[in-house]
């Protein structure tokens, strides 16, 4: 891409970004949010994205369920790239996946099982 198509895209952009902001600063002041009318309650709930971590907090001490499960799965799968072994695409359908791979996908369908089972309760 030359200089000029780039400079005037980034502009372009620029504009729309700045555009959009604005729109969205004139919503927020012709309709605020609503106060909110019911107090706290005793029990607190997490939005539904979170609801596997609040499982694991329910059956887990705090540091376990809310701190080392989460960050090692995190891990596992940022590091995933650099653990296998085999060149190429990291999905192919033509290849057996690694133990590893298997790992990833088990801690995956845990963590969407938590959700689930959390949504369900």
């Amino acid at each position: 891409m030359s200089e000029s198509t780039r400079g005037n895209l980034i502009k372009k952009e620029g504009l729309a970004s700045l555009c959009a902001l604005a729109l969205l600063g004139l919503a927020a002041v012709f309709y605020p949010l609503a106060p909110v009318a019911v107090g706290p309650s005793e029990h607190a709930q997490a939005p539904w994205i979170f609801i596997g971590l609040q499982e694991l907090l329910r059956w887990l001490p705090v540091s376990v369920g809310g701190l080392l499960l989460p960050a090692l799965g995190l891990a596992l799968l940022a590091a995933l790239p650099w653990l296998t072994k085999r060149p190429g695409p990291a999905l192919s359908a033509y290849t057996r996946p690694s133990p590893l791979d298997l790992a990833a996908w088990a801690v995956l369908l845990a963590w969407a099982g938590l959700t689930w089972w959390g949504l369900g309760s």
